[in-house]
């Protein structure tokens, strides 16, 4: 529902910077509402936050409901989602960026402070990551995909390589170290960041998930967290959802490919993506691996873990599948609009996007 106006904060404070937060969006009548209202619900001065919400071309009212928050909204009719935030970032002002999704809620308010500070004292770092929490209200299998694997993803938890802790500042905010080869997918549903790092993007298409690894092999590799710091993701509602979810993150990733390489898994060896696939394919691993998890942190959600590797092994080979099938770029395109769930045929061109980030975190 729409909400409020803007409201007009506190006095500057010139130590606080400047955030440019980051939203496309195509049909998100039904939640937006709950996702600007967390973000205006930040314990920071509301007249240094700027919200572009990038839209596909919605047909419900998602354009009166950015509006109502204060938002200023960019016409992004016919760009998949990380195009529609390239639209955006180029509008951007802040001296940072906060990449969000309708799909999620702020949970914490002092999360922009919290995140602000910690780059303030870690300019080297890459950025500052959120996490993902276990809410009750969810359908189990999103409690797990978020709550529990923190990536969405089987496959990825799976072959992507882990962060090494470092260090924890003062007030809790925790210093990691990410793979060298850019092997850990971030940069969305929570994920702030120095608006100067897109100087490094030079003339090149905004896509996450290579724009970041490619930061990263550069040499930052600090990202920075809180466990404070969440970010709730209504990633799906069901099987059905996460079937369908899985196949459009293959078809975005082959459609990416035609612009730009270099995403987070471009240096993984093939038989290391082979083995990943065929771990979670077999169904013994996951089952074992769900047992120890579940009886490790007494939630019985990881007992999910055997029933969804499998199938994000089974929907993503029918992503490609379904890619190849379609055959030009547009038709791809219009393939993929036609998996997000709720969406009408008639909702936007046949190249419109979908909400959400693609393969980064899944996120």
């Amino acid at each position: 529902m729409p909400g409020p106006e803007a409201p007009a904060g506190g006095p500057e404070t010139p130590s606080q910077p400047t955030v440019s937060v980051v939203l496309p969006t195509l049909n998100e009548g039904a939640r937006l509402g709950r996702c600007l209202a967390s973000i205006r619900g930040q314990d920071y001065p509301q007249d240094r936050i700027e919200i572009l919400v990038a839209d596909g071309g919605s047909i419900d009212d998602t354009l009166d409901i950015a509006r109502s928050f204060g938002c200023q909204v960019i016409d992004a009719a016919g760009s998949l989602a990380e195009a529609a935030k390239g639209l955006a970032l180029q509008r951007a002002t802040g001296d940072l960026v906060a990449m969000i999704d309708a799909d999620n809620t702020v949970v914490d308010p002092a999360w922009l402070g919290r995140a602000a500070g910690a780059l303030a004292r870690h300019p080297e770092a890459l950025g500052f990551e959120s996490y993902y929490p276990l809410d009750p209200r969810d359908p189990p299998l999103n409690r797990y995909l978020t709550g529990l694997l923190q990536i969405s993803d089987p496959w990825a938890r799976a072959v992507a390589s882990k962060p090494r802790s470092v260090d924890r500042d003062a007030d809790g905010s925790e210093i990691l170290e990410l793979p060298a080869d850019g092997s850990y997918p971030t940069g969305a549903n929570g994920f702030l960041f120095r608006r100067e790092l897109l100087e490094d993007l030079g003339n090149a298409p905004f896509h996450e998930a290579t724009f970041f690894p490619r930061l990263i092999r550069g040499g930052r590799r600090r990202l920075l967290k809180h466990p404070r710091c969440r970010v709730h993701h209504a990633y799906i509602r069901g099987w059905g959802d996460f079937y369908r979810k899985k196949q459009r993150v293959a078809m975005h990733y082959l459609l990416r490919r035609e612009e730009v390489s270099g995403a987070w898994d471009a240096e993984l060896s093939g038989p290391r993506r082979w083995l990943a696939m065929l771990y979670c394919a077999t169904v013994v691993g996951p089952m074992v691996e769900g047992l120890l998890g579940a009886l490790r942190s007494r939630r019985w959600e990881w007992l999910l873990h055997p029933v969804a590797c499998p199938v994000a092994v089974i929907a993503t080979v029918v992503g490609v599948a379904r890619s190849r099938l379609a055959g030009s770029t547009a038709g791809r395109r219009d393939a993929s609009r036609r998996l997000k769930p709720g969406q009408p045929s008639s909702a936007a061109p046949s190249s419109a996007q979908e909400s959400g980030s693609g393969d980064s975190r899944s996120r």
